[in-house]
């Protein structure tokens, strides 16, 4: 047995429920921890980040490793100020000390124990994944470095599975090959240890008995079942079917109009948001004749104000773009295939293919056909569980408190939660996910994050640096001292400092005085373009590689490569890969 200790420590100036409500202190420790030396953690076969279970004639809790020599042997240390994380209490130290009081003072005893350490063992599990999106990539990545006992078996409609949706715009124009888009190579299966079915859907759920039955008619049992169906793209009612018309969201897609047009080609966006506008700027880049047909009076009317959305519309004035607002299509013309439409106002536009771009529709079918509580999206809590206990669910089919976040980082966010829940980690909680949107375009730096336009609240204040004839556009909305909203035009260099302090809800103070710093220039690029949202280089992220970084997650920190919509990690992580083999 080892002897353990608590007490409070940095930052924990008080009981959490005092601490914790100030946010730049629980940035220092956010979760509960073990203190260990590194001779009795070889012994149990603990390494760093381990889960831990600790236990004493009075109870146990589970908690992840911090291996230091500043620890004694014999001895381990567990911080005292936290309790209960929703319904589980397995961080809190008073399971395992005594209870005794003082009669007089009421003061506790003395804080100690002898315990009992060990490396947390799950039991073995089969998890069967439907879909092959962002969200199941990042699960199996997050969670193979966890375990890699469990058996997973993974389901994808698609024969072409794990690869970057958000590229696709980039894949019609040529920027970027099919293989820069695909997350995960044939050789990776073997290695991460999945059985993954191409081609090959799940048509029922038989959530009683833990069966799902799919498209070849085979069944398949389950432990745990990860459901993330994404989403379909959304087509107005009496939209024809015939050549012509595309939407555009799988390659399956992206294939049918890279074959249908040609240089010759007129072709009509129907949407102004993110994907509508990223597509006709690729098509521009081809020199297709392309317009936009936008239903409401502004461009990326969710993600941008009433400033930037008129910045945006001279960019796209500038390429020769035309953009029709407030209309939207009243009739297809053409028989057989598509020549033409008409709008509402009476307008003709001649043209041989649309695409969609209109939002998208969450594939809830087979969730709400076996039963599960559905909205908008199949309703999931902060483990990323649905009304039933053994199926859970990420990604663009996951509605948490209300809301969709139909973005690949909240995909990969969730993912990683739901990994260290599944794999018994009591402080794995999914707390919703910063709203971003990047717009990626050759030569235009526009983004935002969190909220846009401040409301009608005197607490909320608004500061902003405009010079409009640059289109150099920066406004930051505050709300009790936190960033709670940014956007930024012409610049993106502040945005990953914006994103962390949006997301950990850190107090300002004196770093007010600093925001909007205008003219602010980021490290130039280095190479060939890898991040495109904070504009890193192959170069920029070798050369912070041969300085003797060699872990993941700072080289994305140091570089700000992947800390963007992270559809860039996988690359990111080959190119680490690739540098240490040199060295």
């Amino acid at each position: 047995p080892l002897i353990l200790t608590t007490g409070r420590v940095r930052d924990q100036w008080h009981t959490m429920t005092k601490t914790g409500k100030v946010n730049k202190l629980n940035q220092h420790l956010p979760t509960a921890f073990l203190e260990i030396h590194p001779r009795d953690a070889k012994l149990r076969g603990l390494k760093e980040g381990d889960l831990a279970e600790i236990t004493s004639a009075r109870g146990n809790v589970r908690v992840k490793t911090k291996i230091t020599t500043d620890i004694r042997r014999g001895v381990v240390f567990l911080p005292m100020h936290w309790g209960r994380v929703l319904n589980n209490d397995l961080s809190r130290a008073n399971n395992i000390t005594s209870t005794l009081l003082d009669p007089k003072s009421k003061e506790p005893d003395l804080k100690f124990a002898a315990v009992e350490v060990k490396k947390y063992k799950k039991e073995k599990q089969k998890i069967c994944v439907i879909g092959a999106g962002a969200g199941a990539f990042g699960f199996v990545k997050s969670y193979r470095e966890l375990n890699n006992d469990d058996e997973i078996v993974i389901f994808s409609k698609e024969n072409f599975p794990f690869y970057n949706r958000v590229m696709l715009p980039d894949y019609v124009s040529g920027t970027q090959e099919w293989s820069q888009l695909v997350k995960l190579k044939d050789e990776d299966e073997s290695s991460l240890n999945i059985t993954l079915k191409k081609g090959v859907f799940i048509e029922k759920i038989d959530k009683e008995n833990k069966i799902i039955l799919d498209s070849n008619g085979e069944s398949h049992s389950y432990d745990v079942l990860l459901v993330g169906t994404g989403s379909r793209a959304a087509i107005p009612p009496g939209a024809p079917s015939m050549p012509g018309i595309f939407t555009m969201r799988s390659r399956y897609d992206a294939d049918n109009f890279k074959n249908f047009v040609n240089k010759e080609s007129k072709v009509v966006i129907v949407g102004g948001g993110l994907l509508g506008l990223e597509m006709a700027a690729s098509l521009h880049e081809l020199d297709i004749d392309v317009t936009v047909i936008q239903r409401i009076s502004r461009l990326m009317d969710r993600q941008l104000d009433m400033i930037g959305s008129q910045l945006l519309h001279e960019e796209f004035v500038d390429k020769g773009i035309e953009i029709h607002y407030n209309d939207e299509i009243q009739h297809f013309i053409g028989k057989e295939k598509l020549e033409g439409v008409r709008l509402k106002t009476g307008k003709y536009i001649q043209c041989d293919a649309l695409i969609f771009a209109i939002g998208t529709v969450p594939n809830t079918e087979l969730l709400r056909e076996a039963g599960l509580e559905c909205k908008r999206g199949v309703v999931v809590n902060e483990y990323l569980q649905t009304s039933d206990p053994s199926i859970y669910a990420l990604g663009e089919v996951a509605e948490f408190k209300g809301f969709i976040f139909g973005i690949t980082a909240a995909a990969e966010q969730q993912a990683a939660v739901f990994a260290r829940h599944l794999h018994g980690d009591p402080s794995a909680v999914y707390n919703g996910s910063l709203l971003m949107n990047i717009l990626k375009m050759e030569g235009v730096n526009i983004c935002s994050l969190g909220m846009v336009d401040a409301p009608q609240d005197p607490d909320y204040e608004e500061v902003i640096f405009i010079d409009k004839s640059k289109r150099y556009y920066k406004k930051c909305i505050i709300h009790n001292d936190k960033l709670v909203g940014a956007i930024l035009i012409g610049d993106k260099s502040e945005f990953v400092e914006f994103k962390d302090l949006i997301e950990n809800k850190i107090e300002l103070s004196e770093k007010r005085k600093e925001l909007l710093r205008s003219g602010k220039k980021g490290e130039a690029v280095i190479g060939k373009l890898v991040c495109s949202c904070n504009n890193v280089g192959e170069g920029n992220i070798v050369a912070q590689i041969r300085k003797g970084c060699d872990d993941f997650k700072d080289l994305c920190k140091l570089t700000g490569a992947g800390m963007g919509c992270g559809s860039c990690k996988t690359e990111v992580k080959d190119i680490l890969e690739k540098q240490l083999v040199v060295v």
